[in-house]
């Protein structure tokens, strides 16, 4: 499983959204996520927070709007990709107005796609774009550990599962608490946290790489933290673009970003998703979690993330009494593998309450500790099939959702 190039598309054509639809889906081997923007100004700002991988504009207005936006994006987010999008006519730009291609060229723009949009082409301009491995940036990982309700021991194991891997990655292993209003993380870790989400929503016109480690709060292990704002106030701060700008620019700087969620599927958690790698979902070995984790997962795919890359954790975090779920139970009412099993451990709370991260401490050889290591042994064989960003094995494909309305809550 790799990394999914992003796109963002700039115009205000109706048809643009159609036209990508139908052009996406037909790709062999890309699973790109689609965002649309209707003017220039929403295209540059977009930009700027999401950080895509290629931006298609519709050329509108003449030639120097056309370089003016190019050079903005240029700008803005260095290392992106601008094609322009015009009407064919059976002609290319260059033969249809010789100047507009020129202005385009010295903008740096890449390439061309003649509209109505052929699969062909946006298959072939992905090609020229993203197998370009001698001059890509590796980026980092973004794991998302997700659930469908609070109580199943989501955040503990976001704390364990990151501070694993910075036992084996000192100072490469950013944990992003997005869990806004109930945020327990640094008490986990027993962290003091003066900045925290909400500082990097603050500094969102001059967030870039270096800032958002900056804000970060170091653990001793070597894991960088940041924190769930203090209060709800400052909670509202944050909204889907923001925090896609956090993440992006965060899997720029770290090689693993583990983002702990609220257990909401709202707008926040799918710009998340966007950009998620894998989604760990955890399940509570009891009914009425084990049902709303059923109708949970199928929302996952009906919002556009692929269901390889969804791992499923049973967490067995409380002791096992008379009529307890045995994973092939679970497995049978969730249709899917249970791909992670993590026994009960009464040791976790003493851990929890001194906030020391319990696999620190626990064997790498059996129990709790096995189980939160093969996880972590996971993530690092991750990291290494997919070094070079870009290269998609997926033949699924991945358009998100522009109205939140259309996903259901679970």
């Amino acid at each position: 499983m790799e990394t999914t190039p992003q796109i963002l598309v700039v115009g205000s054509d109706p048809m643009l959204k159609s036209e990508f639809g139908a052009a996406v889906s037909g790709l062999r081997k890309w699973a790109p996520v689609v965002h649309f923007e209707p003017d220039i100004r929403q295209g540059v700002e977009a930009a700027r927070s999401r950080r895509p991988d290629l931006v298609c504009a519709q050329i509108e207005g003449g030639s120097h709007l056309l370089r003016s936006f190019a050079e903005d994006i240029k700008s803005c987010a260095p290392g992106t990709a601008v094609a322009a999008l015009y009407r064919g006519d059976g002609m290319s730009l260059q033969e249809q107005d010789p100047a507009m291609f020129i202005e385009a060229m010295r903008a740096d723009v890449q390439d061309f796609l003649r509209r109505p949009l052929a699969c062909g082409e946006l298959q072939q301009l992905l090609d020229r774009l993203f197998k370009r491995s001698d001059n890509t940036k590796e980026l980092g990982r973004v794991i998302s550990i997700v659930s469908n309700k609070g109580g199943v021991g989501k955040s503990t194991l976001s704390v364990n599962i990151a501070a694993g891997l910075a036992r084996q990655a000192p100072d490469r292993v950013l944990l992003v608490d997005v869990s806004l209003h109930l945020g327990s993380c640094a008490p986990m870790l027993d962290l003091e946290a003066p900045t925290t989400l909400a500082s990097a929503a603050r500094e969102h016109s001059r967030l870039d790489e270096t800032l958002v480690r900056q804000l970060a709060v170091r653990h001793e292990c070597g894991l960088h933290v940041l924190a769930a704002p203090v209060d709800a106030v400052e909670a509202a701060e944050i909204d889907d673009e923001s925090l896609a700008r956090i993440l992006t620019l965060a899997r720029r700087t770290y090689d693993y970003v583990i983002v702990d969620t609220f257990p909401m599927l709202d707008g926040l958690i799918m710009s998340i998703l966007d950009l998620s790698d894998r989604a760990y979902v955890i399940v509570q070995n009891a009914v009425p979690n084990v049902h709303g984790a059923a109708h949970f997962l199928p929302v996952l795919e009906h919002i556009g993330f692929p269901r390889e890359r969804v791992k499923v954790v049973l967490n067995n975090n409380f002791q096992k009494c008379a009529g307890t779920l045995k994973t092939p139970d679970v497995a049978a009412r969730l249709n899917r593998e249970v791909h992670h099993v993590i026994p009960y451990q009464k040791r976790l709370i003493t851990a929890l309450n001194r906030g020391e991260p319990y696999v620190l401490k626990a064997s790498r050889r059996w129990g709790w500790g096995k189980a939160l290591n093969n996880i972590v042994t996971e993530l690092q064989e991750l990291s290494k099939a997919g070094a070079v960003m870009h290269s998609l094995d997926s033949k699924e494909v991945v358009v998100r959702k522009a109205i939140v309305g259309e996903s259901a809550s679970a």
